[in-house]
């Protein structure tokens, strides 16, 4: 059996235009080499400078070489009669078929799918960090022969690591891929039938529990002690040299150990680089062990997360006099169901990446302590695959459950145990919807990213209702027409629920006559939204139910379509419970009845999906706004709602029954008050609070633009000058830039209009959702010398790029929220003057955190550009600039940007800063 890995080296991405500049190609079988090829090809047009430095490609060097169609004919006959061996070789396969040279039956054997399953903790799986880390021969990174070679020898490893896998797991994958032909298939097939097993290749490190300091010391949380520890010459300083000392730190420290001793409610802004982990860590740990009472600590986002359990928490841990305990408590979602996996791990695989799915959580499964889905890198569709596996509480057994077989048991009983519990928001306020029971009981709250606990709460609470998947629920149910059974067939079919006979005979017509109504239900309405859509004078994307909506002529028929939907889905719904009833017994035992079991799962599911239609066809809650949204490739309606108030939510179910509260972000003040934060959240307590400027010196490391001669955001030629701003102040930095958009239209636009100019041919420009997910192309701006990041929402906050890979943040408009966006709208039209108690602290503080995006280490030192012109033509602009703190400004032409940028950037350029 001989195999070939191959890899071109191209002038870009698209087979229609860009050309191959070398082909390398290796043959081999499991035991020897058996022949190799490498050609350069000439394109016979320019080629990209970022390309030529990322190959070491001379031009010279391609004078005189073949044409392209020539070197991949000479590939296409290296690889007849041999297997394809490739790392991501999506690009090179649509080369070699845009040339007509490329079998379509045949299939790569793709390395890079293959070190996601059976390399899954490796730093990246990119082939030169895989070669590094692997010791793999690569002297040349993107050189074709050399990533070919590199390909071969991964492989290889690949071959040896499968066939050390443990027998047990052997069987479970051979038995996996034993119905099928893909590659991935037949690797595993071929690898783990060889004849000659080999020892392991690679030990996979298990990360134990951190180092802690022995003795439990003189446990005190006494707020004047508690401050040595941070002090100079402090415990700390001590045991980490390196750690630096911050005056806001230790000024935080104190506030939050005095609360902590007297009880109440703590609100601190503390600005970027202050160390407020540190700051609340150490007086919650010393509360929970003084008093053995547990705090909770709350955040928004997995980065901050990770960052406290991972490196701040062990670092506690290690030098802190006290022994305690601390975990990471996540939602059910996060966690891998024993019982759900066991039964879609039966089910026939749709496809090859399916297969691949299923390949990666069974070897993780043979080493995961937590079952916790952060422990598996999902790319694509993969996260849709996971929710076949997440637990569920609907498919929960409750007291059936085998404690040792649910890692959602294991992780609540380690919390049990803790004296500091990490959560998020969304687990924070599920807990408090549930009326506890989610989280170990505790008496004292961290909310940390505090500026986010409005919208987590609301998000929290959204509930929706798809058109497409109510039917997809009912087909299920009963298929009826179709050679497949539906489970309600099949329960009818089965020995032990002969008595649910009769129930199950009604409710077969039963679910086909709600399908039938569901069906006519969101096709109104999506009449409906369409016709509303279409009069709408700006882009939206979602129609509110108003009372100006509830007047169309078209409401009428989905009104009336509503109230038949529900009556007979409710008709359904207590079918579906007498046969559920009946079969109850089955749900014990060491495996409850699958059938019966999913059957009882989307009866739930239909339960919650006719309330919520029930609502909106009849008053609604007063308390909720409900809206529905049309999505733009299927044209299929989504029915949401959420509530208008969450903080009279907030304050009866959290805050109600704790001794201590403490919130705190590097964004909470708004006109040097908390007044706009404690009134969304439902904060009555008399807060203390506490305003902490940044350690960074901010007038001789930031200088904010307000440039002049900008058009108005919303007139004819703002584009253009948007594209000339940022082409020139890039050429200048040569990339290193970060533009902030409201709009994805408009980030789309400036993405394209940039790439086609060539005085950034040296420059990567890379568009969130153009050139990748918020991930990919943050991880590859932060690997890349010359580029421009453009993103959206998700990048005015939350990353961190320190040093010279960014030194200039662009923001193109003021970040007002959308006036029709329905919750926005429906809480504005409860306010007198919303614009000013709602809309403008919202967009400041949103500012405020897309500008602490900038300045990240105290050796940084670079530009915010507000492309804005409403920042100076307007009363209100001011405030915006009031949320920022004392920075250097230039409020010229927008034409001597560039120039004035590089020169702060870089003062020895000759240009005063």
């Amino acid at each position: 059996m001989e195999y070939v890995a191959f890899d071109l080296e191209t002038t870009g991405f698209d087979p229609a235009w860009d050309h191959v500049i070398e082909v390398g190609a290796v043959a081999f079988t499991a035991e020897r080499r058996v022949a190799q090829m490498q050609t350069l090809a000439d394109p016979g047009r320019g080629i990209p400078p970022a390309i030529l430095r990322l190959t070491g490609i001379q031009l010279a060097d391609l004078s005189g070489a073949p044409a392209p169609d020539e070197v991949l004919r000479r590939l296409a006959g290296f690889l007849r009669d041999r297997i394809p061996i490739g790392h991501g070789a999506t690009l090179d396969v649509d080369f070699l078929s845009a040339a007509g040279l490329w079998d379509p039956s045949l299939e790569v054997m793709d390395t890079l799918h293959l070190a996601r399953i059976l390399f899954p903790d490796a730093a990246s799986h990119s082939l030169p960090l895989l070669a590094a880390e692997l010791a793999l021969d690569q002297p040349h990174p993107h050189r074709a022969l050399d990533d070919a070679e590199a390909t071969r020898q991964l492989f290889l490893r690949l071959r040896e690591e499968a066939i050390a896998l443990d027998e047990p797991l052997k069987e479970a994958i051979l038995a996996l891929v034993a119905p099928y032909s893909w590659a991935v298939a037949r690797f595993f097939a071929e690898a783990l039938t060889a004849a000659t097993p080999r020892p392991p290749v690679r030990q996979v490190a298990t990360a134990g529990p951190p180092p802690i300091r022995a003795g439990q010391g003189d446990v005190t949380d006494d707020p004047a002690r508690l401050l040595g520890l941070l002090a100079p010459g402090g415990a700390l300083s001590q045991s980490l040299p390196e750690y630096e000392h911050r005056e806001p730190q230790l000024q935080m420290l104190l506030a939050v150990a005095q609360t902590f001793r007297r009880g109440g409610a703590l609100l601190v802004e503390a600005g970027t680089g202050t160390g407020k982990s540190l700051a609340y860590l150490i007086p919650a740990v010393a509360r929970a062990l003084a008093s053995g009472e547990r705090v909770v600590v709350s955040t928004n986002t997995h980065t901050l997360q990770e960052q406290l359990t991972a490196h701040d928490i062990p670092t506690l841990q290690a030098w802190l006099p006290w022994t305690f305990r601390a975990c990471l408590l996540k939602g059910r979602s996060s966690y891998l169901s024993l019982r759900r996996w066991r039964r879609y791990l039966g089910e026939p695989c749709g496809d090859a990446e399916e297969l691949r799915f299923k390949l990666k959580i069974l070897t993780w499964l043979n080493r995961t302590q937590t079952g916790d889905r952060s422990e598996v890198r999902m790319q694509g569709r993969e996260e849709v695959l996971w929710a076949r596996i997440a637990s569920d509480p609907l498919d929960c057994v409750g007291v059936f459950c085998r404690s040792e077989d649910c890692y959602v048991h294991r992780a609540r009983a380690e919390a049990e145990a803790a004296d500091l519990v990490v959560v998020n928001h969304a687990l924070l306020l599920a807990d408090a919807a549930q009326g506890g029971g989610v989280l170990p009981a505790y008496q004292h709250l961290i909310v940390d990213e505090a500026h986010h606990l409005e919208d987590a709460a609301t998000t929290s609470l959204r509930e929706e209702v798809e058109g497409l998947g109510m039917v997809a629920l009912l087909e299920r149910l009963s298929a009826s027409g179709s050679e497949r059974k539906g489970l309600i067939e099949q329960v009818a079919a089965q020995p032990g629920l002969a008595a649910t006979g009769s129930d199950s005979v009604q409710a077969g017509p039963l679910a086909t006559q709600a399908r039938v109504q569901v069906e006519e239900l969101f096709a109104a309405l999506t009449r409906l939204v369409e016709f509303r859509l279409q009069e709408a004078t700006r882009r939206d994307e979602s129609v509110r139910l108003t009372d100006a909506v509830r007047l169309d002529p078209r409401w009428g028929e989905v009104q009336r379509l509503g109230a038949d939907t529900v009556t007979a889905l409710t008709a359904l719904d207590a079918t579906l419970r007498a046969i559920v009833a009946i079969g109850r017994d089955w749900l014990g035992g060491e495996e409850p009845d699958p059938v019966l079991r999913e059957l009882e799962v989307i009866r739930g599911r239909l339960a919650n999906a006719t309330r919520l239609l029930g609502e909106v066809m009849g008053d609604g809650n007063p308390n909720r706004v409900y809206w529905f949204t049309l999505a733009p490739k299927t044209s299929n309606v989504v029915v949401r709602s959420a509530p208008l108030n969450v903080g009279d939510l907030l304050r009866e179910h959290v805050f109600g029954h704790l001794s201590t509260l403490i919130f705190t972000s590097a964004s909470l003040a708004v006109g040097g008050t908390f007044d706009y934060f404690q009134h969304r959240v439902g904060l009555e307590r008399e807060p203390e609070t506490l305003i902490l400027p940044s350690p960074f010196d901010y007038l001789h490391q930031a200088l904010v633009c307000v440039p002049s001669g900008i058009p108005d955001p919303e007139a004819e030629g703002f584009e253009n000058s948007l594209n000339e701003i940022v082409a020139d102040i890039t050429a200048h930095l040569g990339g290193r830039t970060l533009v902030l958009f409201t709009s994805h239209r408009q980030l789309r636009d400036t993405c394209f209009a940039l790439k086609r100019r060539n005085d950034l041919d040296d420059v990567l420009i890379l568009g969130q959702g153009v050139d990748g997910p918020r991930r990919q192309v943050l991880k590859t701006f932060t690997e890349t010398d010359h580029a421009v990041l453009l993103g959206t929402a998700s990048f005015w906050e939350g990353i961190d790029i320190p040093g010279d890979k960014l030194s200039c943040v662009i923001m193109v408009k003021l970040p007002f929220p959308v006036p029709s966006e329905p919750v926005f709208a429906a809480r504005a039209e409860l306010m007198r003057d919303s614009f000013r108690s709602y809309a403008l602290p919202l967009a400041a503080l949103r500012l405020k955190q897309g500008f602490g995006r900038l300045i990240r280490r105290h050796s940084d030192r670079g530009a915010v550009v507000l492309l804005d012109r409403r920042i100076s033509s307007r009363e209100y602009g001011q405030a915006f600039l009031e949320v920022l703190p004392p920075v250097s400004m230039f409020t010229g032409e927008y034409a001597d940007l560039g120039v004035r940028i590089a020169a702060w950037v870089s003062p020895t350029a000759g240009l005063p800063n």
